[in-house]
């Protein structure tokens, strides 16, 4: 069964503004269709909008993008999160549990670019790294950790990610921390 959230609920759990989130949830997602100032029915989230808001109010308020920035990239990643399913939760099954807990951590680099042809508004360009694995050596001198990553380059030519983050504009979102954080507030 699909849980649905409010926006008290979601405000209190997550302590964070109630207007604060009303504000966010206008900006990342479209009009509720059967909610209204007049309705008299609360909107209603099920997780796949709940992530996006939130992702959108850390792109706001930690790394300081404006809404139309905030909106490209939520627009950006979100077919890649989709695939990757970190946007159909819905909490009755074990699939919570199964993805908040993964190992493997994903970063996410972003980086503005110029726009091409005849698109108006912030371009971004991604670099997401998702770790495979790690080995670590104990030496007298301190501690070496080797890591593996697997990368997927989302919007530019350029396949070397050395490059990529050699840029001065490159930011980053620690996506499986905010996630598992999101998931652990919300279901336990």
């Amino acid at each position: 069964m699909i849980h649905y959230y409010t926006n008290r609920e979601i405000s209190e759990k997550l302590e964070i503004n109630l207007a604060r989130w009303k504000r966010w949830s206008r900006s990342f997602l479209p009009p509720d269709p059967l909610g209204g100032m007049q309705s008299g029915y609360a909107r209603q989230y099920a997780f796949k909008d709940l992530f996006k808001v939130y992702l959108g109010g850390h792109l706001l308020s930690h790394l300081k993008l404006s809404v139309a920035e905030s909106q490209q990239v939520l627009n950006d990643l979100s077919p890649w999160m989709k695939k990757n399913g970190f946007l159909e939760l819905n909490g009755a099954n074990g699939t919570v549990t199964e993805i908040s807990g993964q190992p493997n951590g994903y970063r996410i680099y972003f980086c503005p670019v110029r726009a091409t042809g005849a698109k108006k508004g912030p371009c971004f360009c991604y670099l997401i790294q998702k770790t495979v694995g790690t080995h670590s050596n104990h030496l007298t001198t301190g501690l070496i950790v080797k890591e593996t990553v697997e990368e997927t380059i989302i919007h530019i030519d350029v396949m070397d990610s050395c490059f990529f983050l050699q840029d001065p504009h490159v930011r980053m979102i620690n996506f499986s921390p905010l996630f598992a954080a999101l998931v652990k507030t919300l279901y336990h």
